[in-house]
């Protein structure tokens, strides 16, 4: 495995652990900024969805404009833009611009991942290898992200999430000294694919973008009231902190996991499995009482996300031409749509109560596990890609 384990690859995933760390910063400083901007749980679920916009929704125009970039510039300024307006958030003197602040800082979430995802992949030939692994290093930041801002306010309080600023300037750094100038640049001759050529396999890109958008609602949604959960049960602070760590970390060694498993088994029956099996237990989280229910809820987030590398490879392999764009689609635009979800859910929650909320949002996996099934096999459209 280590063969495959390139330095390049090391670089990449490390950018990827900086700037997914500050995508979950936020999460759990959610009751500290409720509390100071006096907002409702509707406010919050809109805040995750607005935030997305920033994000995911830029994602597909940035994955557009890496397929025709000589040099990767967005993976080396992407931690940076991350970094400075994500540790503002604790500065915030109002809804708006905490929003503001949000959608600035996904700009650089955006810019990031549709270059890296192509780059990681294009480093071995175990292509699901590779992207499991610089997935996996995504996720890992992304479940230390909750980790880093408690400690963070805990030692300079609110007003001081500045200092969390100082990673993403060093990865950014790092990036932009080493890697973007080691990168060839891009023929100033090489031909361009057209997008109309995705035509062809618009029904698997489809269903792979549903899968993704089913897998994202249920994800964010719990990344996101997970912790007004707990404090609501009398949980303090830092320990719904450690609990929402945990729960993105198995779903962090889970992506990894699923991509070692999808080159033995295949991505299809990966991207089932992850349904099939998770949706019992998100149910029991709520359901049993709380020791066995965040066991089952941690359980579940490590099968959930066993298909997150899967989708995106699969998504490659349709139009290799078109790997950025294919990329920012299923890890941005599908992410969005899910996180925009999220608002009807807090909506929800307010109405009926977090539970009943909680519980609508454990469907939206059966929709996931449809999406899945009807999947075609790689065969029925390998043709279709390659004439694309």
């Amino acid at each position: 495995m280590r063969d495959h384990i390139t330095p390049r690859l090391g670089l990449l995933t490390f950018g990827h652990f900086t700037i997914d760390s500050y995508s979950s910063f936020f999460s759990p400083l959610l009751p500290l900024l409720v509390v100071k901007l006096d907002l409702s749980l509707t406010l919050v679920g809109t805040l995750v969805a607005l935030a997305s916009l920033g994000s995911s929704f830029s994602m597909p125009l940035f994955g557009f404009l890496s397929d025709r970039m000589a040099r990767p510039w967005f993976v080396a300024f992407g931690p940076l833009t991350a970094a400075v307006f994500m540790s503002g958030l604790g500065l915030a003197p109002s809804y708006a611009a905490l929003v503001a602040l949000l959608l600035l800082a996904g700009l650089g979430v955006a810019a990031f991942h549709p270059q890296a995802a192509v780059l990681a992949s294009e480093t071995s030939p175990k292509r699901n290898l590779s992207m499991a692994f610089f997935i996996t290093g995504g996720t890992i930041g992304f479940a230390m992200g909750p980790i880093f801002a408690v400690g963070v306010v805990s030692a300079f309080g609110l007003g001081g999430t500045w200092v969390a600023a100082i990673p993403g300037v060093l990865a950014s750094g790092l990036l932009l000294a080493w890697f973007a100038r080691a990168t060839p640049r891009r023929p100033p001759g090489e031909k361009r694919v057209p997008l109309r050529a995705l035509r062809p396999v618009m029904r698997p890109l489809t269903l792979l973008y549903l899968a993704t958008v089913s897998r994202s609602a249920v994800s964010y949604g719990f990344m996101t009231f997970l912790p007004l959960y707990l404090t609501a049960r009398g949980y303090e602070l830092a320990r719904s902190g450690v609990i929402l760590s945990l729960y993105l970390f198995m779903g962090a060694f889970g992506g990894f996991f699923g991509g070692w498993l999808s080159d033995r088994i295949g991505g299809r029956r990966v991207l089932r499995f992850s349904f099939l099996a998770s949706a019992p237990l998100y149910f029991a989280f709520l359901v049993l009482p709380d020791a066995l229910g965040i066991s089952c809820l941690i359980l579940g987030s490590f099968v959930l996300q066993s298909s997150l590398p899967v989708n995106v490879v699969l998504g490659q392999e349709l139009s290799p031409e078109h790997s950025s764009t294919i990329s920012s689609l299923l890890m941005g635009a599908a992410w969005g749509v899910g996180a925009l979800l999220i608002g009807p859910v807090g909506a929800l929650a307010d109405h009926r109560g977090l539970p009943a909320a909680l519980g609508a949002l454990t469907c939206i996996l059966f929709l996931g596990m449809v999406w899945a099934f009807l999947l075609p096999a790689k065969r029925g459209y390998a043709a279709n890609a390659a004439s694309a």
